[in-house]
């Protein structure tokens, strides 16, 4: 299967989007004004131990201290954490509010077909993998590389990895930590160990098989530069083709996916029979309202049903997908009118989700009321909670754009302008309280410098709130 990996760069946001022949199944989000420590590795300081919590409180250089479990101690630091004591750690959960971050001293370094273990000894070999004979040619090679302290687990896709793919990767995965070994004694609270590793290498590790066909388009010099080096140290047989543009390229428009974007942060989406879908956040699940809106049922109506029911099925997997969505997630359809339809729907529908997320999300039958049921592991922070904040405090409706998404915005008509015109200098007015944001921060001055045109800021008190209006002249 031919599969297109869309990295598009910009000042304020990173989309990566997954297509798989010609169409976008996944979407991620990097937002840069938000920094993120999920899976970086830091050197933490005991502040407290709490034998009655089980853990210890860790100062590891931010606002909050987080808690480590005694589950998540290794060996050679159990039974001795004491306050100044310095411990490596990982960050396996980012918490927001009152909760500090999860963390965990059983430090992982992920590869493609491998993790290593600093602290933990021992060849870890996946369920998936049960071929006896290759499961024993996989201990083999690695027992030639692990030592006292340093295991390995061999994630599923080792399977269809060779003898020396195995080798060359565990070599430098091991190198790494001897590396980390080497300096976690010698540097103060805070600092970064091991750095996480880069959002298109983890889209890389979920989606991308040693035999794909892949082709790579990306508008960022540092990162495709970044992306070969990864694909050279561990996919070397990948067939990949790379596609550089100049960074005021919307790659996204580029794909006609731009659309497919902005489609995920809509309550409503639309149907191609006249149809449409209504996605409802609460605190408890996502629930998706089918409606036939402007569809033509007509005489033959189980058909025009049928028909509806499978679209808006299909086109809320790809919402529930593409939003990154998780926990239990119901679609209320049109009451279908036969046990048979429902069920050739609830068949097709298992089947559709399954060929597209894997062993994520779990179909189950429609109830009574044909409510079809889907339950979905959680693993990145929905795409809403990323650009968009809640409407109030009572409603857990997200529609109002943050400030990133309106920096994202004008990010891009601006990369529209350079693109298609001769301007080298444009007039920015805006609403009151966009101008401050603005003003405040250094966002303006890396446009200038990303894309080398002037831009002059005026504040304009008839807009609204996220407002803004670019010109070529003073008003």
């Amino acid at each position: 299967m031919l599969k297109q990996i869309v990295i598009d760069t910009s000042v304020s946001l990173t989309r990566i989007g997954v297509l798989e022949e010609g169409k976008l199944v996944h979407l991620y989000i990097e937002d840069h004004e938000e920094e993120t420590l999920q899976n970086c590795v830091l050197q933490g300081q005991v502040q407290q131990v709490v034998k009655n919590l089980k853990g210890a409180f860790i100062d590891f250089g931010k606002d909050k201290n987080g808690l480590l479990h005694f589950k998540n101690v290794p060996a050679c630091y159990e039974n001795k954490l004491q306050p100044g004591m310095r411990v490596p750690i990982q960050i396996q959960k980012e918490n927001t509010g009152e909760k500090g971050n999860r963390l965990t001293s059983l430090v992982s370094i992920p590869g493609y077909y491998l993790v290593a273990l600093p602290f933990e000894p021992g060849i870890q070999i996946s369920k998936k993998i049960k071929n006896n004979e290759r499961r024993e040619q996989l201990r083999t090679i690695l027992e030639t590389v692990a030592t006292d302290e340093l295991g390995f687990i061999v994630r599923t896709n080792g399977k269809e990895a060779s003898d020396e793919e195995i080798l060359k990767e565990a070599t430098y995965l091991r190198d790494k930590t001897m590396q980390f070994h080497k300096v976690k004694g010698n540097v103060q609270k805070g600092t970064v160990l091991i750095e996480a590793e880069p959002i298109f290498f983890e889209v890389i590790k979920e989606h991308i098989q040693a035999i794909d066909e892949v082709v790579f388009l990306c508008n960022n010099l540092e990162i495709q530069e970044a992306l070969q080096q990864k694909i050279e140290i561990f996919l070397p047989r990948l067939s990949v083709t790379y596609r550089f543009y100049p960074c005021y390229e919307n790659l996204f428009r580029l794909m006609s996916i731009e659309k497919d974007f902005l489609e995920t942060l809509k309550r409503k989406v639309w149907l191609k029979n006249g149809g449409n879908i209504v996605i409802d956040y609460t605190e408890a699940m996502t629930v998706i309202d089918v409606n036939s809106a402007k569809a033509i049922i007509g005489k033959q109506a189980a058909s025009a049903i049928r028909v509806l029911n499978k679209l808006a099925i299909e086109e809320s997997i790809y919402q529930i997908i593409r939003r990154n969505l998780s926990g239990i997630i119901l679609i209320d359809l049109v009451d279908f009118k036969s046990k048979e339809d429902r069920l050739s729907v609830y068949e097709w529908a298992r089947q559709f989700i399954n060929g597209l997320d894997g062993s994520r999300s779990k179909v189950y039958p429609p109830t009574e009321l044909d409510l079809l049921q889907i339950a979905r592991t959680k693993k990145y922070l929905p795409i809403h909670q990323k650009l968009l904040e809640k409407e109030n405090e009572y409603t857990c409706q997200y529609t109002i754009p943050q400030v990133s998404f309106n920096y994202f915005r004008l990010e891009n008509e601006l990369k529209q302008i350079v693109a298609t015109t001769e301007m080298k200098q444009v007039y920015i007015y805006c609403s009151k309280s966009f101008y401050e944001c603005l003003s405040k921060h250094t966002f303006i001055n890396k446009l200038q410098m990303t894309y080398g045109i002037h831009i002059q800021l005026y504040q304009n008190e008839n807009q609204k709130q996220t407002d803004f209006d670019i010109r070529f002249h003073k008003q």
